[in-house]
């Protein structure tokens, strides 16, 4: 027993002297190895930081891709909460936020008007966008767009629905491709 022991360890402290003294001998071919691993490590952590970057970018934006619900005239408060509850329910939904109009009405002086009252003073109180209480709607997964817009459209008291079915399509495909790259990326 002790003798087999004894020779494993002499055998691993053999090999391992053997492999020091055939790094030193071949110094310029242990260089030229030393420098291919590391050329090929750093090359795989920039394509994974870059393909990382990029599937952030694309989450980003389409965090920022918003559906825009507009409600029939002389709809009550009341059935604007219901609808708000019945947006809220959806799974595609991330998050929802009414805007009445008197904020759309002030949203809009100030991206239009450059927060000039004299320009916006020619309205004399009167608000333009007076049917144009509206819910903002963001999505968890921007390709599930069409199947919350068709759903919306059915909704008793909504007049309108804006969305951008390109920009929506061009982030899903975009989101496909990198994620397609990324598990291409882990095979090889």
């Amino acid at each position: 027993m002790r003798t087999v022991a004894a020779m494993r360890i002499s055998s691993v402290g053999y090999t391992i002297k053997q492999g020091i003294r055939n790094i030193w001998r071949n110094k310029m071919f242990s260089l030229a190895s030393m420098a291919t691993m590391s050329a090929c490590i750093f090359l795989f952590g920039l394509f994974f930081a870059i393909v990382t970057n990029f599937q952030a970018m694309v989450k980003e934006a389409e965090s920022g891709v918003a559906i825009t619900v507009f409600f029939d005239e002389n709809i009550t408060q009341e059935q604007i909460d219901a609808i708000g509850a019945e947006i809220k329910a959806r799974a595609e939904v991330s998050e929802y936020k009414f805007v009445s109009a008197e904020e759309a009405w002030e949203g809009f002086k100030e991206q239009y008007f450059g927060g000039s009252e004299e320009a916006a003073a020619s309205f004399a109180g009167d608000n333009p966008l007076a049917n144009s209480a509206n819910y903002a709607i963001y999505m968890n997964d921007v390709s599930m767009q069409s199947v919350l817009v068709d759903y919306l459209n059915g909704l008793d008291g909504v007049r309108e629905v804006r969305h951008s079915a390109t920009v929506a399509n061009t982030l899903s495909d975009f989101n496909s491709l990198i994620g397609y790259i990324s598990d291409r990326k882990s095979v090889v």
